[in-house]
């Protein structure tokens, strides 16, 4: 069998994969076919990427998703028309934790907002 070597569409195959695309998905995008992307796959090396990517790929979601609760959060705090209330902060932390599993994660960085939460206003109770 000859060696893998990478190229364009080869990578941008391995990428796709990572990101949930499926076998006809990946051809049609990159203008292979399906036997190909079936050769290439069972290659290690390329298999071995689209697991790396595939990793990446959810780091950096999850890294987004955290992203967005924290503006939310910061939104709440600072916008008195819509303020955030313990609950409300409880649930986002729990949220950002179930997020991180197995991740270091630095909850000093929410404390400023979560004392000005308990300062100003009673748990709900809904």
């Amino acid at each position: 069998m000859a060696s893998f070597k990478w190229n364009p569409k080869k990578d941008e195959a391995a990428l796709l994969f990572a990101r949930g695309f499926t076998l006809q998905e990946v051809a049609d995008e990159i203008g292979v076919s399906t036997r190909t992307l079936t050769r290439w796959r069972a290659v290690d090396e390329f298999s071995i990427e689209v697991d790396r990517l595939t990793f990446m790929v959810g780091v950096a979601a999850r890294a987004e998703r955290l992203r967005i609760a924290n503006r939310v959060i910061k939104a709440r705090t600072e916008n008195s028309q819509y303020p955030i209330t313990k609950a409300d902060l409880l649930d986002w932390l729990k949220f950002a934790q179930s997020e991180t599993d197995g991740i270091k994660l630095d909850f000093a960085a929410f404390l400023p907002d979560a004392a000005q939460v308990a300062r100003s206003e009673p748990a709900r109770t809904d």
